[in-house]
Order: structure tokens, then C-alpha cells, then sequence
């Protein structure tokens, strides 16, 4: 898979050399602009797999257009400044979706941070969703546990009838358990 960069700088020659260092280094460059304001908007609706800027943009510097980047969890990105420009990255600096580089910029060290990036985001991704899924597959397992007393106490029931109960009635209305759970919880609840 291709990854896709919005790249943005306010020097246009710096900003040309960029884009194509990124192109034949076999990158797709989705977007390119010089204006702090214009990323944000790319960024928004492109949702690229990256972005790549200069501290130095028009209308909104850099550290501001990665702290909404961030905040938004949009993509990783990359700002390029001079080190007289590092107190403004504090509040970014343990960020795993953000890194600095200083200038001048080695294009070795660009291309492996670049790789670097991306690897780290997808796997920061893999580990969100997962913990997602564990999220809800344990809110589904307490919703269906309170359901299981609730037709324990009404009706009387074990815990194991309590859940074939809650089973059957899934299976003989084609509706997922959670859904039988919390009709069950609504009923007796009230």
C-alpha cells in the first residue's frame, strides 16, 4: 500500500524539493501547500497516512498545526524546524504519533523517520482497535451477567438456565444476545 503524504512549507522552492524527494523515493504525495490554515483543511478531508511540515507556514506555525493534528487524531506527523525553535514542542514531545526534526534535514534519517512513523501508527492502530474489542466484549458480558440475575431473581431461575434462556430466545428471534440482555434488563428494570 502506497503511503499517502500531505506535505506543507512555507518556502515553495523547499516545498517543490520535498514533494519530489518524497515521489521518487516512491511516496504519494496527496497534497502540498505553503498556508498553516490550508493543511489543517487538506488534512481534514484527505486523511492521509502522514503529514510533513515546516515549523515556519503561513498563517499558523507549526507547533499549533501539530497540536491539532494530534489532539484530532488524524495521522503522524512530522514538523522540521530550526533548534531554535524546540520550546515550542514541549507539550508534543511524548507524543507517539508526532516527531521533530531539526534542520538541516539528512534524507536518510527523513526517509527512516518517515518508515519509522508509519509502522508506529499502524501498529498504535492494530493495539486501539484491539483494546476496543475487549472493551465492548466485556461491557457485552456485564450487560448479559445483569440480565442473568435479573431472571434469576424474577423468575427463579440458575445461572445456567438464566443463560440458556437468554440463548434461546436469541436463537428463536435471530437477535444477538446483547440485544436479548437488554430487553431483558429494560423489562425488569422498570
Amino acid at each position: 500500500m502506497e503511503t499517502r503524504i500531505i506535505v506543507g512549507s512555507s518556502n515553495k522552492k523547499i516545498l517543490k524539493q520535498l514533494s519530489q524527494f518524497l515521489i521518487e523515493n516512491g511516496y504519494n504525495v496527496v497534497g502540498e501547500t505553503t498556508d498553516g490554515y490550508d493543511i489543517l483543511r487538506r488534512v481534514h478531508t484527505v486523511y492521509p497516512d502522514l503529514c510533513i511540515i515546516d515549523f515556519d507556514m503561513k498563517g499558523i506555525k507549526g507547533n499549533e498545526i501539530s497540536e491539532v493534528i494530534i489532539s484530532d487524531k488524524v495521522c503522524p506527523i512530522i514538523t522540521i524546524a530550526n533548534s531554535s525553535k524546540l520550546q515550542y514542542f514541549t507539550n508534543l514531545s511524548q507524543e507517539p504519533n508526532f516527531i521533530l526534526l531539526i534542520k538541516p534535514i539528512n534524507k536518510n534519517i527523513l526517509i527512516n523517520t518517515i518508515e519509522l512513523m508509519i509502522k508506529t501508527s499502524r501498529s498504535i492502530s492494530k493495539l486501539q482497535k484491539e483494546v476496543n474489542t475487549l472493551k465492548k466484549n466485556q461491557d457485552d458480558k456485564q450487560i448479559i451477567s445483569k440480565a442473568k440475575k435479573l431472571l434469576m431473581t424474577h423468575m427463579g431461575l440458575t445461572e445456567e438456565e438464566a443463560h440458556r434462556k437468554i440463548q434461546k430466545h436469541s436463537m428463536n428471534k435471530g437477535l444477538s444476545k446483547i440485544i436479548v440482555a437488554n430487553s431483558i434488563i429494560n423489562k425488569y428494570s422498570n
